[in-house]
């Protein structure tokens, strides 16, 4: 009878721990790193809503009055420009299609395709497009996000946080999520002591092709703003956050389990 309750316990006390083991794994670092909260977010902000105007950045004129590069300012996306645009894909889609269709010595190199000129002008149009889009799918995703911001200054605070995109490893031609966390923090997240984990975080060498960017969007949507679901409709739960195990601190509010 002894050693039968001897193993009893010895059973529920080894359940126990692997519990608690298998319940730290998803923030196995939360005792060594503080929280993200809404406290510590607000603070070295302008003012403490989730808005452009609140951004540090956003008092600063190296960025609201620098130009944009290669002229975009003025460059506008008129139905002329739409027009010519497409002409230029059309040929460049007929030559490409052209020069393939014939047998070319082995190890020639392949001509250029389109002349530099149409080749400037398609890519600001690609730039001004993508400059445009994310300006409005942030306004999309944050109501009120931009206020009364100049369009200019939307555009030239983008492209400093592709800039950010840039310098931390990922591809500053294409939406990767950097501006909308960038949108969360601000431009100089990156040398915030208090995101230090979420920058370790979206640059690990599998960071990029994972996604991590958008689990750390989602984080903060979570522990700072006490969101409960993506803007897609899906819930947050100890499933969705899997990926963050080990690498950023647990939110003060517990998440709840997949299927609750």
């Amino acid at each position: 009878m002894i050693k039968k309750t001897l193993l009893t316990l010895t059973t529920l006390l080894l359940l126990g721990c692997n519990a608690q083991t298998s319940a730290e794994r998803y923030f196995s670092r939360a005792h060594m790193v503080v929280y993200v909260d809404f406290e510590k977010w607000k603070e070295g902000r302008v003012c403490s809503e989730l808005r452009f105007q609140c951004l540090p950045e956003s008092q600063d004129k190296a960025i609201t009055e620098t130009p944009l590069e290669n002229g975009l300012d003025s460059f506008e996306l008129t139905p002329e420009t739409e027009e010519k645009f497409q002409k230029i894909v059309k040929q460049w889609q007929k030559d490409y299609d052209e020069y393939h269709s014939k047998a070319h010595p082995k190890g020639e190199e392949e001509p250029m395709l389109i002349s530099d000129l149409d080749k400037k002008f398609f890519d600001k149009v690609e730039e001004k497009r993508f400059l445009e889009e994310m300006e409005s799918d942030l306004e999309k995703e944050f109501p009120g996000f931009w206020r009364d911001t100049p369009k200019a200054v939307r555009y030239r605070w983008i492209q400093h946080a592709m800039y950010k995109a840039k310098e931390l490893g990922y591809n500053s031609k294409k939406p990767n999520g950097i501006v909308e966390l960038c949108a969360r923090i601000g431009l100089n997240f990156d040398k915030d002591p208090k995101y230090k984990e979420i920058k370790e975080f979206i640059t690990l060498p599998h960071a990029i092709s994972r996604g991590y960017v958008f689990s750390a969007c989602h984080y903060i949507d979570y522990t700072v703003f006490n969101k409960t679901h993506d803007k897609f409709g899906t819930k947050y739960t100890d499933w969705y956050f899997r990926e963050i195990s080990g690498y950023l601190p647990a939110p003060k509010r517990p998440l709840p389990r997949l299927g609750e």
